[in-house]
């Protein structure tokens, strides 16, 4: 899993600050999914163009001295429990990340 790049698989929007991942493609969709924090920091981080091992290298760089132990099978769970929901994808090599993944989605009332 460590090799493998990741990236957002679905559209998504803040309200009231808080995340919300708009699900149209899993068994349980339609739905709207809120996030908890280290799920919402694996979202974010999820573009396509770094590997997991990067991801859980630069998570443990932000602890002062050794990272605590257990914190790459954390970030594993979490990224399972992501991709168990195909909120974001695994791919073999860097992939861009489409546009309507990449930022928030607004909807065209909204626009003016």
């Amino acid at each position: 899993m460590d090799g493998q790049y990741f990236s957002r698989n679905l559209t998504w929007s803040m309200l009231d600050g808080q995340l919300v991942v708009h699900d149209n493609i899993s068994p349980m969709a339609p739905r709207m999914v809120t996030m908890e924090e280290w799920h919402e920091l694996v979202f974010f981080s999820a573009d396509g163009q770094h590997t997991i091992g990067e991801f859980v290298n630069a998570v443990g760089s932000k602890y002062e001295g050794t990272p605590p132990n257990g914190l790459r099978d954390q970030i594993h769970n979490v990224i399972g429990e992501l991709l168990d929901q195909q909120i974001i994808i695994l791919h073999d090599e860097a992939v861009p990340l489409p546009m309507e993944y990449a930022n928030e989605f607004v909807p065209k009332e909204s626009i003016k």
